[in-house]
C-alpha cells in the first residue's frame, strides 16, 4: 500500500504530464487539473486529527422532487454505461456507443462523477454538479435523476461545507438512499430520494486516507476504511476490521488484503479458512477489489516491478489473469464487472483518462470513452 508520501508524489507526477495543447478540450484539462489538485490536497491533510461525536439529527433542505405523476422508471432492459465527459453525463449502451447526453453542462466541469453512478436497481444516476460559471470555493452538489436526464432530487452545494472534500457518492443497498462526507473526515450526510437529508453522522480522528464511507450488506451502518462502523441509528461508531471484508454476492464468503506484503485472500463469510488467492502486492485502492456477480472471479489491481496492473482470480480453478499493465504513474482502476460476468471495466486515468473493458480471460480489450475515467455499468444484461 503507498504511504502519504508516495501518493501525493504520484499525484503531483501526473499532475505535471496533463498538457494544455491548442488540440485539447479546454473544459476536459480543466476538470483533469481540478480533480488531481483536489487529490493533492487531501493527501497532504490526511494526518488531521478531527473530534467526533453521535447523531446531529434530521434536517429537511432545499430540493427538486420528482414530480407525483411521473412514474417510478423501471430497471434498463439492457446494461447501460454512464460516464461524466467535459462537464457533462451521457449514458450509453455498454460499449459506449449510442451516447445520449443527459445532462448538458453549460460551462466547463458543471456536472462530473464520483463513485459508482449508477444505483444497485439500475433504476437512477447520481453524479456531482458545480455551479456555473463554477465557483471552486463553493462545494459541489449532487443531482439524482433518472437514465433519461429526469432530475429526481438535487441538493445544493450549500448542503456541504468542504470544497473539494465531498468525494465519493455511496448508494445504500436498497438503492433509496445515498452518503457522501459533508465535512471531510469529520462527518457523513446520509440522503434520501424524498430530498432531504435524513442524518448527519459524526465520525472519529481519520487514520488513513483519502477515504470513503461505503454502506454495510444489511444497510444499516456506514464503513470508513480502515476499520469503523459509523451505525445509522446515532450510536457510538466502533471499531471492527471484519466488517470492511468485501462480502460475496451470496454472502458465503469475504474477500480481504492482508497485512504482510498485501496479498488477496478469501475467506468463509466469518472469517474462518482463509486462503490467499494472490500473493500480493494489491493495490488498496477505490475499489481494492470487485466479486463478479456469480462469485466465482475477483478483479483487482496489483503493484509490482514498477508496473499497476489489472488481474482476475478464478477462484474456482485457482488461475490469475493478467487482463491488462502499465508503467510509471498511470495507475488502472477496476470499476465493475458486466451484469453478465463475463467483462471487465476499468479506467486508465493516464492524462484525461479513458474507460476500457475487457474479457474475463484476457481478450478482446476495447477502449469504450476517451477523454474521461468515470463511468459506471448497470446491473442491467449485456452482451458482447
Amino acid at each position: 500500500m503507498m504511504d502519504e508520501r508516495e501518493l501525493r508524489q504520484m499525484l503531483e507526477r501526473r499532475a505535471a504530464t496533463i498538457s494544455a495543447t491548442p488540440t485539447d478540450e479546454p473544459k476536459a484539462i480543466r476538470r483533469a487539473r481540478r480533480r488531481l489538485a483536489l487529490n493533492a490536497t487531501v493527501a497532504g491533510i490526511l494526518g488531521v486529527a478531527v473530534v467526533a461525536g453521535g447523531l446531529a439529527g434530521l434536517r429537511t433542505i432545499r430540493a427538486t422532487l420528482i414530480p407525483a405523476d411521473r412514474p417510478t422508471p423501471p430497471p434498463p432492459s439492457g446494461g447501460k454505461l454512464a460516464y461524466a465527459l467535459d462537464g457533462d453525463i451521457y449514458v450509453a449502451e455498454w460499449d459506449g456507443s449510442n451516447a445520449v447526453r443527459i445532462a448538458d453542462g453549460r460551462c466547463g466541469a458543471e456536472y462530473w462523477a464520483e463513485g459508482l453512478l449508477w444505483s444497485p436497481d439500475g433504476r437512477y444516476l447520481a453524479y456531482r454538479h458545480e455551479s456555473c460559471p463554477p465557483d471552486f470555493e463553493v462545494p459541489s452538489g449532487v443531482v439524482i435523476s433518472d437514465p433519461e436526464g429526469n432530475v429526481v432530487a438535487e441538493f445544493p452545494g450549500a448542503e456541504f461545507t468542504d470544497r473539494g472534500h465531498a468525494w465519493r457518492i455511496a448508494w445504500s443497498p436498497d438503492s433509496t438512499r445515498f452518503a457522501t462526507w459533508v465535512t471531510y473526515g469529520e462527518t457523513i450526510g446520509v440522503f434520501g430520494l424524498d430530498g432531504t437529508r435524513h442524518a448527519l453522522l459524526s465520525v472519529p480522528p481519520l487514520t488513513s486516507g483519502p477515504v470513503d464511507p461505503s454502506w454495510s450488506r444489511d444497510g444499516r451502518s456506514l464503513l470508513v476504511p480502515p476499520d469503523v462502523v459509523v451505525p445509522l441509528d446515532g450510536s457510538a461508531p466502533y471499531t471492527d476490521s471484519s466488517a470492511h471484508r468485501w462480502l460475496s454476492p451470496d454472502g458465503s464468503r469475504v474477500a480481504f488484503v492482508g497485512d504482510d506484503d498485501n496479498p488477496l485472500l478469501v475467506a468463509e463469510a466469518d472469517g474462518s479458512n482463509p486462503q490467499v488467492v494472490f500473493d500480493g502486492p494489491v493495490v488498496v485502492g477505490e475499489p481494492p477489489v470487485v466479486w463478479s456477480p456469480a462469485g466465482d472471479r475477483i478483479a483487482f489491481t496489483s503493484r509490482e516491478a514498477g508496473s499497476f496492473d489489472l488481474r482476475v482470480v478464478d477462484l474456482t480453478t485457482g488461475t490469475v489473469t493478467l487482463l491488462a499493465d502499465a508503467y510509471g504513474d498511470v495507475l488502472l482502476s477496476v470499476i465493475d464487472f458486466s451484469p453478465e460476468g463475463d467483462r471487465i471495466l476499468f479506467s486508465r486515468p493516464e492524462g484525461i483518462g479513458s474507460l476500457w473493458s475487457v474479457a474475463v480471460d484476457g481478450s478482446d480489450p476495447r477502449r469504450l470513452v476517451s477523454g474521461t475515467s468515470s463511468g459506471d455499468w448497470s446491473r442491467g444484461t449485456t452482451t458482447g
